[in-house]
């Protein structure tokens, strides 16, 4: 046989072979962009292999194609040959728009802050003016329990209603808004609804557990119109990925604490070729700071996403929550400073169960465009059981009241994203172009009845088919379209414009009863049943607008206007509260907000975030008394004015002494005031009274060291006084549901030390100094009056993390 021929079969055998030998190789590398920083959230495909690089921009992935590519939504798709991925190890891709490179390296100094602002353009969302992203991964804190103020700790001008020591429900609100169940954020998760009705009852009885989430991102200002008409703006809960470099992970968590507190969370996740999974399970429960109170929470997630290919992504999630708790009510400014641990009540529950399903489709049409449909559904309730009378009554026993709501709504939202540019006067701009829509339907039924004596949580009602005070259902229907552009106006200054239209439909159907009661003797001498329903039609347009000017290397200002609007919720008007009376003809909220801020690195080891803002409330809803002085009415009371100055600064001074990777020593201030005015009002009194429910200066600092295995955290926070009525009475009502809520500060500690072998301890102590304070009284349930905060809780963390490398 011919040598030459031998010699060329061997080449082509050997050839063949190292071929078929480099097929499921483990490969490894950085990707970075032109100024060598790490790139995080790159994804790499290699045939049916898909890998995500780290925060420091490195990953590993399996060949299992001839090519690999390298995409990023804000970067020029990379395309790498498997023989060119061989010989290099560091990978650059190509910024698509001028801010990023500020971007990357603020957001590379601010890892140990764990805080920072969002990107000009992420995903299919545009992010503007006055945004903050809380990360959860380096967090110091009570996870378990997801301490408000020590979650918020860097944000400025939240205000936090302390409701439980559980972290079961979350009250925030922002800028001198009503921080009832976090009512003026449009509240989702992963980017979908996640309150009762976005429309009818925009309230949040659902927070996921603080220990899922990757981060917590908070939008305001003209990019927040992509979300809704909300004054707060966007407040999305980021479930952490499931690993794309690991087939299976582990993550188990055991927290013990004060009043007999105990907190699992358990979570397995991974990625098999083209699908990724992950599932988790949180339980807590307690016996609650005061007598007659306890609680048990169940929480559930499951995702499974699939990769169609390289193009094309779907992702299913559900979530699911329960629980029970059992409430002592509030208590009178005199119970309160006699002995916070009295109670009146003894037969009073609260139970929710929440569920919602959510589909997400993504199609990364190119390296500049992105489409994105989300469609979500829910079907939840909640019940209120007990005693609903003023806290200065005694409970009398017999049958108690059972308040139910039942929510079912279901919406679908589209979002396509695409990056371009024009000439203008013969100069290349560019841009990022959104538009949306989103169509949403929901109908919520609220039913008030007399339900079973005892004292347990033996949540139906006596006569379901003829209930005792009231029976309504509240259908909602919303159509919107929506927009929103970036433009790039040079080196130094970028302008967004943007616009929402709402078609808004919302009625009300049932009945309500009246009872003629005998002045002598309370006997009942008729019970009249009065029907009704109404519906209101509403079109609303929404515009906003801002711009951002670069003035250093790593600083810029930036400023934005935008218009609000908040529809009248039907859900609230027919409650039987005996503490409450509601107008019944109560208008829509609408206004306006503007700002002006700095933000950015002085520095390697400095960050600031300052700025102040204007917002117009008119016909804003609060609660005051009426003419004759004994009843209290929730109605429009007029408009508002809140303005303000945020201020929040955190600098590393270990660092900026000596250069050190695995040491840190950081101090951070956030500090805002807030001047809350009604200036217009149909009661002449309320003219330039305080904004309910406003601090005027709110206060946080903390101090916090980072070793290579271990941190310590020390945090106090300060809120001046508010007043919880219009009408700002000092003098607290009989039933302490009106009155003044007196100024509070709180200590909190907390560590953790990283052990060998995938173990953690994390530990602490909330309330330090045992202050006895309370930041609401409550209308209705959980109270009515005072609701004392928790006093000095210790708990103790123990976490285990296993993580299957994938061969």
């Amino acid at each position: 046989m011919d040598r030459s021929f031998l010699k060329y079969c061997l080449i082509f055998g050997l050839l063949f072979v190292g071929q078929l030998t480099g097929y499921g190789q483990m490969l490894k590398g950085k990707v970075v962009d032109e100024k060598g920083e790490a790139i995080y959230g790159v994804r790499i495909h290699s045939g049916s292999e898909r890998a995500v690089s780290d925060p420091d921009g490195r990953f590993q992935i399996r060949r299992t194609g001839k090519a690999f590519q390298f995409i990023h939504t804000r970067y020029d798709t990379l395309f790498v040959s498997a023989t060119e991925i061989e010989t290099k190890s560091v990978f650059t891709m190509r910024s698509l728009i001028q801010e990023m490179d500020q971007v990357t390296i603020i957001k590379n100094r601010l890892n140990h802050f764990d805080i920072g602002y969002l990107p000009p353009v992420k995903g299919v969302q545009i992010a503007t003016g006055t945004n903050a992203i809380i990360k959860t991964e380096g967090h110091q804190g009570a996870k378990s329990t997801g301490n408000p103020r020590e979650l918020f700790a860097k944000i400025p001008g939240i205000n936090i209603w302390e409701s439980d020591g559980a972290g079961i429900q979350m009250g925030v609100g922002g800028r001198g808004l009503s921080p009832n169940r976090a009512a003026n954020f449009n509240m989702r998760q992963n980017g979908y609804d996640i309150s009762a009705d976005a429309l009818g009852y925009p309230e949040s009885y659902y927070t996921p557990p603080l220990e899922a989430l990757e981060a917590i991102e908070i939008i305001r200002g003209s990019a927040s119109l992509q979300y809704g008409t909300q004054f707060g703006g966007l407040m999305n809960f980021v479930i952490r990925e499931a690993p794309l470099d690991s087939p299976f992970e582990l993550t188990s968590r055991w927290t013990g604490g004060s009043f007999g507190y105990l907190g699992a969370f358990n979570r397995v996740a991974g990625k098999h070729r083209r699908w990724s999974y992950q599932l988790y399970h949180q339980y807590k429960k307690g016996d609650g700071y005061r007598p007659k109170s306890a609680f048990f929470q169940h929480q559930f997630f499951g995702q499974l996403a699939y990769y169609l290919n390289d193009a094309h992504r779907l992702k299913l999630e559900y979530t699911g929550m329960n629980y029970d708790a059992r409430q002592p009510g509030g208590l009178t400014d005199f119970q309160f400073e006699q002995d916070l641990f009295q109670t009146n009540r003894s037969r009073n529950w609260f139970r929710v169960r929440w569920n919602v399903l959510a589909l997400h489709y993504d199609w990364f049409v190119s390296s500049k465009a992105h489409f994105n449909v989300r469609a979500f559904g829910m079907h939840s309730e909640r019940y209120a059981l007990g005693f609903l009378g003023k806290i200065n009554q005694l409970d009398p026993g017999g049958n108690r009241e059972m308040i139910a709501g039942l929510f079912r709504n279901a919406g679908v939202e589209a979002r396509y994203l695409k990056r371009y540019q024009i000439r203008f006067f013969g100069k290349k701009i560019k841009s990022a172009f959104l538009v949306g829509s989103r169509y949403y339907q929901g109908i919520t039924n609220s039913e008030q009845g007399t339900a079973p004596d005892g004292d347990g949580s033996d949540f139906r009602f006596l006569n379901p088919r003829d209930l005792e005070a009231s029976s309504y259902r509240f259908p909602s229907r919303n159509a919107a379209a929506f927009t929103d552009n970036l433009f790039y106006l040079g080196k130094n200054w970028t302008a967004n414009l943007g616009a929402r239209l709402e078609y808004i439909q919302s009625a009300s159907e049932g009945y309500y009863k009246q009872y003629s009661i005998h002045p002598l003797n309370m006997d009942t001498l008729g019970i009249y049943t009065i029907n009704g329903q109404s519906g209101l039609k509403r079109v609303v347009p929404l515009i906003g607008a801002g711009a951002t000017r670069r003035i250093g290397k790593l600083t810029s200002m930036y400023t934005n206007v935008t218009t609000n609007y908040r529809a009248v919720n039907f859900n609230d008007i027919r409650i039987n509260n005996p503490n409450i009376v509601v107008d019944t003809m109560m208008r829509d909220e609408y206004g306006a907000t503007s700002e002006l801020g700095f933000r950015g690195m002085i520095g390697r080891n400095l960050y600031v975030d300052l700025a102040a803002f204007y917002l117009f409330y008119g016909d804003k809803i609060g609660i005051a008394p009426e003419e004759d002085g004994v009843r209290k009415i929730r109605t429009n009371i007029g408009d508002a004015v809140n303005k303000g100055i945020e201020v929040f600064s955190e600098w590393d001074f270990l660092r900026s002494i000596r250069d050190s990777s695995e040491q840190s020593a950081t101090i951070f201030v956030n500090f805002s005031w807030i001047d809350a005015t009604y200036i217009r009002s149909r009661e002449r009194n309320y003219v330039g009274k305080k904004v309910e429910y406003v601090s005027e200066y709110v206060f946080r600092t903390g101090l916090k060291y980072k070793g290579k295995k271990w941190s310590v955290q020390l945090q106090y926070s300060y809120n001046s006084g508010q007043f919880a009525d219009a009408s700002n009475s000092f003098e607290a009502s009989g039933d302490a549901v009106l009155g003044y809520v007196p100024s509070y500060q709180v200590l909190d500690l907390s560590g953790r030390w990283d052990l060998p072998k995938g173990f953690r301890i994390e530990g602490g102590v909330n309330n330090l100094l045992n202050e006895q304070y309370f930041t609401r009284r409550a209308t209705a349930y959980p109270g009515p009056g005072i609701l004392p905060s928790d006093g000095r809780s210790f708990y103790l963390t123990l976490q285990y993390q296993f993580k299957k490398r994938a061969r």
